[in-house]
């Protein structure tokens, strides 16, 4: 199966805006998706452009993914529940799983397998196709720029009502106290 909701071929998802704002204090949601977007050569703010194929840009959209999943259920559970929600095909969603671990625990793509369908996974930067084409017998392509412009883009739009929204101070001095005592 591929991913069929997710072409780089078609216009881009709306997206959620993650505004700066004077107070430095921000849902995580809004920084992992900044630091998303900017890894991949997007508007920060507004997801818009064509995206690049930086592998930061892949691990921190598995990072984004990934504190969407459920904390109830087991890992690979979770991931694959959050993934089928969003009418991604349980064996694509094995893969994303897979990809997500690899990328978490070495840094490359998986090793052909059950959990690819055997398949050898091959990043690519082609924007004008699948977030992941599985539609080669041997060989999953999954395109980074249209990954997360389009797929992780849509999820996020669609599940971050349930994010947690835990707030985090990028400010790391207070500008209205001193930052060093006077002896």
């Amino acid at each position: 199966m591929t991913t069929a909701l997710d072409d780089g071929r078609n216009d881009p998802p709306e997206m959620l805006r993650c505004d700066l704002n004077e107070t430095n204090v921000y849902p995580t949601l809004v920084l992992a998706l900044r630091d998303m977007r900017t890894a991949n050569r997007r508007d920060e703010t507004t997801g818009a452009g064509p995206g690049n194929e930086s592998w930061i840009g892949l691990s921190i959209a598995m990072t984004v993914l990934d504190t969407l999943t459920n904390r109830n259920e087991l890992v690979g559970q979770r991931w694959e529940s959050l993934l089928t929600s969003h009418r991604i095909d349980p064996a694509d969603a094995r893969l994303i799983y897979a990809l997500r671990c690899s990328l978490l625990h070495g840094y490359g793509p998986p090793k052909p397998g059950s959990n690819t369908g055997n398949r050898k996974v091959l990043l690519t930067d082609d924007r004008f196709t699948f977030a992941i084409d599985t539609s080669h017998d041997r060989v999953a392509l999954v395109s980074v720029p249209v990954f997360c412009g389009r797929l992780v883009e849509r999820i996020v739009l669609a599940a971050w009502s349930g994010w947690d929204q835990t707030l985090v101070n990028t400010d790391l001095f207070d500008t209205k106290r001193p930052r060093h005592a006077s002896p």
